[in-house]
């Protein structure tokens, strides 16, 4: 017996694993990564070591938060493997895109919590 909800929710959460991998790929080999499991979006977390500061050689990045959208999810989940992987590739371009710009350096003195930065991805980022 296959209970409502279940075969609903895990298409989502294999998609929201997948896109975490996607977000993992894009950034630093060292970079700490944490997911949201619960809630409507997906919201990604991030930070990587920087080699900027000879006296801090273990300085961390400004933190880059990542909310994917409640509806971006639901697209993304509905979508063929072929629009996913499609969805994947924009997904790719788009962090790219945007890491390209961003200053992860920070002036933040030891032991104080350097400024985040949020970016959100909504269904026509995503999913178009």
């Amino acid at each position: 017996m296959i209970l409502p909800g279940i075969l609903a929710t895990q298409p989502i959460m294999n998609c929201r694993a997948n896109l975490r991998k996607v977000f993992e790929r894009a950034l630093p080999q060292d970079a700490r990564i944490l997911a949201s499991d619960e809630g409507p979006t997906l919201i990604l977390l991030a930070t990587w070591r920087l080699t900027t500061d000879p006296k801090r050689p273990s300085k961390r990045s400004r933190l880059l938060r990542i909310v994917v959208s409640e509806e971006a999810l639901e697209d993304y989940a509905r979508g063929s493997a072929g629009v996913r992987l499609a969805s994947d590739a924009r997904f790719t371009a788009w962090l790219e895109s945007r890491l390209a710009h961003f200053d992860p350096d920070h002036q933040a003195p030891l032991g104080v919590e350097p400024p985040a930065e949020t970016w959100e991805l909504g269904t026509l980022d995503l999913n178009r």
